[in-house]
């Protein structure tokens, strides 16, 4: 079994089926449980347009990562995960920054296992939009447990739980 799990959020109904998966593993195998958002602040770096206050939009990305990770760590305690905690992640470019922090954290955490979830995208979408799930396989070396989303949803997610 594992004994610390990573698992990485965004707020979104492709990271539910992975956070679910590593609820249940961690809880049956009594293993630590970190959850991680990663913020990308260049998305919101549109200050310089003109258009929207940066500072205001950095501080929102925060709070709903924030939200993201509180509304998962009480479903996780809720499944009967003990030891878990949230961590929220600064992103300054954004794009390939995003899971190169998630690696280097999940790495430098001790864990043995990350989780994420993907939307299963292929074709143009997929060439088009990227795969963080893709980029992380190549950039880790610990186990990865890929957890597909069978709807490919990009809504918000609601609570686990």
């Amino acid at each position: 079994m594992y004994n610390h799990l990573t698992v990485a959020l965004d707020g979104s109904h492709n990271a539910q089926p992975a956070l679910i998966e590593a609820v249940r593993l961690a809880a049956r195998g009594q293993a630590r449980l970190t959850l991680v958002h990663v913020v990308s602040l260049h998305d919101f770096a549109v200050e310089s347009v003109g258009l929207l206050d940066s500072v205001a939009l950095q501080n929102e990305a925060r709070s709903q990562g924030r939200l993201i990770l509180d509304e998962a760590l009480s479903y996780a305690q809720k499944m009967g995960v003990t030891q878990v905690n949230a961590v929220l992640l600064d992103a300054p470019e954004g794009g390939s920054t995003m899971t190169q922090l998630l690696v280097n954290h999940a790495e430098q955490a001790g864990s043995d296992l990350l989780v994420i979830g993907t939307h299963g995208r292929r074709g143009w979408r997929h060439l088009l939009m990227g795969s963080f799930a893709e980029e992380v396989l190549r950039k880790t070396t610990l186990p990865l447990l890929v957890v597909r989303n069978p709807e490919d949803d990009e809504q918000p997610a609601a609570t686990a739980g």
